[in-house]
């Protein structure tokens, strides 16, 4: 399934269906309330979700301390779009925080795009509780769908929902890398769970998410740490069976750039 596919169709979601995605079963956060937010981009409650809808919705979410955090994009005076890593001491000042990434990874993939985005972490009374600023980079490789890296700073604030369990966790250069693969299944509003559907909510890392006209199928994949006092995610958002391997290689990469 074509990316912008996907996009499109989750441009249609609104947050009482996304707040619904947020449910992991047994260890889920359900009974989390449903807030409703005059802000026009939308909020989600899930990690996963959150990296995968953040081409097509412009929202994140990340964990604390082992903690989830409902974030949404927020102006800040210095947004801004680059196009070459030899601006990263500019960048680095204007967010406050280290960016050591490769340009290159030895899988091909390369450089392509760097943006710096303002944010904002939200309190359970939808209060502001910290503004910082997020940045994603762009990976290109011809013939191939492009990968993304989000960067933010980790911030220690109480509260949050418990984070689900990663689908593997591995050991790489000495840091922990928690890797998951999510299937999600977009369906139209009304749409009736089946008894598969919940069975494989209850497993974890298969989430029904409302929007679409028509049932829609795909999986991403996720690899994430955190480095340096900053929170690292790689994103496939066209996974494949050897995505975690992919993934896992190139935070192996992007470790050894932060510690070189």
């Amino acid at each position: 399934m074509k990316r912008e596919t996907i996009a499109a169709a989750l441009e249609e979601l609104d947050e009482r269906f996304i707040c619904e995605s947020a449910e992991y079963g047994p260890n889920s956060m359900q009974g989390l309330p449903e807030r409703k937010t005059p802000m026009k981009t939308k909020r989600i409650l899930t990690i996963a979700l959150a990296a995968a809808l953040i081409l097509a919705l412009g929202v994140t979410a990340y964990a604390v301390a082992g903690r989830l955090r409902s974030t949404a994009k927020t102006p800040l005076p210095k947004t801004a779009e680059y196009s070459d890593l030899a601006d990263l001491p500019e960048i680095e000042k204007n967010v406050g925080y280290p960016i050591h990434v490769p340009e290159t990874f030895t899988n091909g993939y390369s450089f392509a795009a760097l943006r710096t985005e303002g944010e904002a972490v939200f309190g359970e009374n939808d209060e502001i509780l910290k503004e910082f600023y997020g940045v994603r980079i762009t990976y290109s490789l011809a013939g191939a769908p492009d990968l993304y890296l989000e960067l933010s700073p980790t911030l220690d604030l109480p509260g949050g929902a418990a984070a689900p369990e990663p689908g593997q966790r591995r050991t790489i250069r000495g840091v922990t890398v928690d890797l998951s693969v999510d299937h999600y299944k977009l369906v139209p509003e009304g749409y009736e769970k089946t008894a598969e559907d919940l069975a494989k909510e209850a497993e974890g890392h298969y989430y029904i998410t409302f929007g679409p006209d028509t049932i829609m199928e795909c999986e991403y994949a996720f690899a994430s740490f955190e480095l340096n006092g900053v929170n690292y995610v790689l994103t496939d958002l066209e996974a494949s069976a050897d995505s975690p391997d992919v993934l896992a290689e190139m935070a192996g990469e992007v470790i050894a750039a932060a510690n070189s």
